[in-house]
């Protein structure tokens, strides 16, 4: 269940895992959606993304239609379009050079556990040698992704992206493209190593993939974080460097937004949300006042 917490809209590119969850949201009184004001009354509202949705849950709640209606300015984590015209960049990122591999850059102790896993996924280390870790991690668990149906298309980012571009309405990202196509291979070989090693494989990703949906479609943030919690595939520092890190860089950013005069929709991935170190428990410990709708 680690892999399918942490991956951010760059992990489309690569081989299309973020959190992922997906169902129709009809007759849910909940939703991922949050609304901060700021104390001039402006309003952020905060959307946990899932990056891939299957068809028939393509359309999107009738709460988020309305804060999409609401506000001029809409973020993401970075800018979709950019890091899509830069997918290339993310590839050759992802191969070895110098003569590397994957199965010459693996623990000798580990080698023979991590390809009966990739075995699993029908894959091998033979067969995506000239790949780092990482991204090894990622195409095991596109994999998962592809046979139950999510597709990125459908994602909650990927329709607001271009309804915000079709809507004429202010695009922002929190991070630099740069940032986010560095996140992943700036991982260190023993962390990249160790999301392979912790691998239970596509049957237990495909479990932890419903229970993470059920939360997300029940709006219970509090179940989605112990989901998150209770994963041990990857290190504190892992886990610092790809979420919580990253959720306090995001605070001045979103304090600016409800600073302003106009409100403000915010795409992030749900784990960023949830927690004792998620974006609501730091906007809480600063004073602001946040429901969910």
């Amino acid at each position: 269940m680690g892999k399918l917490r942490h991956f951010s809209r760059l992990a489309i590119l690569a081989s299309g895992l973020v959190l992922a969850v997906a169902s129709s949201a009809i007759g849910q009184s909940k939703h991922m959606l949050f609304r901060v004001r700021g104390a001039t009354g402006t309003a952020l509202y905060l959307l946990g993304s899932v990056h891939l949705l299957t068809p028939e849950a393509g359309k999107l709640p009738a709460a988020v239609d309305s804060a999409f209606a609401n506000a001029k300015i809409v973020g993401f984590e970075t800018s979709i379009d950019s890091l899509q015209q830069r997918a290339a960049e993310l590839l050759a990122k992802a191969r070895y050079a110098n003569g590397a591999t994957l199965r010459s850059s693996l623990s000798p102790e580990h080698v023979t556990a991590i390809d009966s896993i990739m075995h699993l996924y029908g894959l091998s280390i033979a067969q995506l040698n000239a790949y780092k870790p990482w991204f090894v991690g990622l195409a095991m668990s596109q994999l998962v992704m592809q046979r139950a149906g999510f597709q990125p298309q459908y994602g909650v980012d990927v329709q607001l992206n271009q309804r915000a571009r079709d809507a004429g309405k202010t695009i922002l990202g929190l991070e630099s493209v740069d940032f986010q196509l560095n996140l992943f291979d700036s991982m260190t070989p023993a962390d990249q190593e160790l999301m392979l090693l912790k691998d239970k494989g596509p049957a237990e990703d495909a479990k932890a993939l419903e229970l993470m949906k059920s939360a997300w479609l029940a709006g219970d943030p509090a179940r989605l974080d112990s989901l998150v919690r209770t994963s041990d595939a990857f290190s504190p520092t892992l886990q610092a460097a790809l979420v919580t890190n990253r959720n306090r860089s995001w605070i001045p950013q979103l304090e600016a937004l409800l600073g302003g005069k106009d409100d403000a929709l915010v795409v992030v991935g749900a784990a960023h949300l949830v927690g004792d170190q998620g974006v609501l428990a730091l906007l809480r410990a600063k004073g602001y006042k946040i429901e969910q709708l």
